[in-house]
């Protein structure tokens, strides 16, 4: 009994000596398994992120925000490598036309500055003392009401500032225009108006009928490009209708009314 016990007692501590090489044999496979693992995965990232793979990018990239972050990543990976020395090139380059672009338009912005300030002076200003109204004209003609003519002018009260557009038509017969138009090279803009509030007529020196409306912003950016063209027109139309080619003074006076009027918001 006692030998069987014995042998008993021998056979579990060789049994037990075999399960704890095995557990090393199997810990030491994993082990070699994680290291293929970390190497093949090292393996990937240079195939991904390896210095030609980003610089290959860099150079195919479709915008310059793509190439500064994909130049900050091979800066960070690969500092030394030749790929960088070129990628930075390529950095270098971008960097210096965006400083090309900014100094370029700060010298655009300081010379419309500097135009608008000459329009805002050439400017015929005059102060109603009654209303508390500073009005600016444009140089270039008299606006009367018996006249052919669009132009625009201001009126500035304190900090109040504001544009009015006037069309005005003259002539030998009514035209009872209900609609006023502005158009060029193809782009149309409707003035609306109210027939009773906004449009006046006259009969003292021929026939005379015209609007005086505020400009909304809409109307204000559709003068900016109309007034630059050498087709823009005028047209009133109702029982009959008037359509006339703008001269250039009346061009030029609403550019520098424009003008002015940017001077004095900024």
């Amino acid at each position: 009994m006692k030998k069987l016990l014995l042998l008993l007692s021998v056979t579990m501590i060789f049994s037990n000596c075999s399960n704890e090489e095995k557990e090393l044999e199997l810990q030491n496979e994993i082990n070699s398994l994680k290291s293929q693992v970390y190497e093949l995965n090292d393996e990937l990232d240079e195939c991904e992120n390896g210095s030609e793979k980003i610089l290959a990018k860099i150079k195919i990239a479709n915008n310059d925000e793509e190439v500064k972050s994909l130049f900050l990543e091979i800066k960070k990976r690969h500092p030394e490598s030749e790929e960088y020395i070129e990628a930075k090139i390529i950095y270098d380059k971008i960097i210096q036309e965006e400083e090309n672009e900014k100094a370029r338009l700060l010298k655009e912005e300081e010379r419309l500055r500097k135009e608008k300030l000459k329009s805002l002076k050439k400017l015929k200003k005059k102060y109603d003392d009654v209303s508390g109204i500073t009005w600016y004209n444009q140089p270039y003609f008299t606006h009367y009401t018996n006249t052919n003519r669009t132009s625009i002018y201001m009126g500035v009260k304190e900090e109040r500032k504001w544009l009015i557009l006037m069309m005005s038509y003259e002539g030998d017969d009514w035209i009872f225009f209900e609609n006023a138009y502005l158009s060029y090279d193809g782009n149309t803009k409707e003035i609306s108006f109210n027939e009773y509030k906004d449009k006046e007529t006259d009969v003292s020196n021929g026939v005379s009928e015209w609007i005086s409306v505020s400009v909304n912003k809409d109307i204000e950016d559709f003068l900016r490009e109309f007034a630059k063209s050498d087709n823009a027109k005028m047209r009133l139309s109702g029982k009959r209708t008037k359509t006339r080619k703008l001269s250039s003074n009346e061009r030029k006076g609403i550019l520098d009314v424009l003008n002015g009027y940017d001077a004095l918001n900024e």
